[in-house]
């Protein structure tokens, strides 16, 4: 389906809030339907080394688009958890005096 005006500036400002977890170039694509009374929002986020998928579906797309957000936000930081931790492992901490 065709998103109409409002909801594509409200995907457009909620995408660029991703913008600051990422140095390089991001792509994201969307994928907005609806059966019977749900409204389904795909997203895939994908770029330099990263995949990510989001899919949510309520009674409201902007509803359906926050919680996309919010899923793919909480893979981005695990996964950047995972990163930091992984390159602090070998580094060993001397006792504090």
């Amino acid at each position: 389906m065709n998103p109409s005006d409002s909801l594509r500036t409200f995907i457009e400002t909620q995408s660029e809030g991703l913008s600051k977890y990422f140095d390089g170039k991001i792509t994201l694509t969307w994928v907005l339907s609806h059966e019977k009374l749900n409204h389904i929002a795909h997203c895939h986020l994908f770029g330099d080394h990263m995949d990510y998928h989001g899919e949510a579906s309520t009674q409201d797309f902007k509803a359906s688009i926050d919680l996309v957000f919010d899923k793919l936000e909480a893979q981005i930081r695990k996964h950047k958890e995972i990163v930091k931790n992984h390159l602090h492992k070998g580094i060993q901490k001397e006792p504090v005096s």
